[in-house]
């Protein structure tokens, strides 16, 4: 191995102490979380070093084809001695502040989304409810209407056949009609008494 494939070695592993660093401090950030021990904790711990492992491995396969030497090891640690000593600070308040834009461009776009397409939506089915609401009113109007029309003659014809009925001979009919009609409008009164309570 030359002198200069050893530098660009050393300055690779430097970088990757460093990356290493930032990886811990972003990783603590989003994921890691102060409370007991849990196996899913142990996962993702074990999962984040294992791809850093795998990160280190691929930069010193491209940099010396993956010799192992024992300064790759010190390069490691420098790297990751000075970006605690001169970065992490830094590193940390720009990691907030792209935690800070990108909830904020988030929340954005969730009020844009909800106040653009939600919204409206909503004011589209309480319009469509509303008007279908006064439709069916409306017909039910209608159908009481032609449906007296439809009957007026015969209520006619009752009314007419009535009068000519003899109150001795047909004193029974008329009892059982005026029992059958009040009935009918007790349970008319009862209708709209329980409508009435539910409005």
């Amino acid at each position: 191995m030359t002198l200069t494939v050893q530098f660009q070695t050393m300055l690779a592993m430097v970088f990757m102490g460093i990356w290493i660093g930032m990886a811990v401090d972003t990783y603590s950030r989003f994921i890691h979380e102060k409370r007991k021990w849990h196996w899913l904790h142990f996962l993702n711990d074990l999962l984040f070093w294992l791809v850093q492992a795998l990160l280190v491995f691929y930069v010193l396969l491209h940099v010396n084809h993956a010799e192992i030497r024992f300064y790759i090891f010190i390069a490691l640690i420098c790297g990751y001695a000075a970006y605690r000593a001169l970065l992490e600070n830094l590193y940390k308040k720009v990691l907030e502040w792209f935690v800070s834009a990108a909830a904020a461009i988030f929340r954005f776009l969730y009020n844009l989304f909800n106040s653009l397409l939600v919204v409206p939506i909503k004011w589209l089915i309480m319009i469509i409810t509303g008007i279908l609401l006064y439709v069916l009113k409306l017909l039910q109007r209608i159908a009481v209407v032609l449906l007296k029309i439809l009957f007026s003659p015969f209520r006619w014809i009752g009314r007419l056949v009535w009068r000519f009925i003899p109150k001795q001979k047909w004193y029974n009919l008329k009892e059982k009609y005026l029992k059958v009609a009040g009935f009918f409008n007790s349970m008319k009164n009862k209708v709209s008494n329980w409508k009435g309570k539910k409005k």
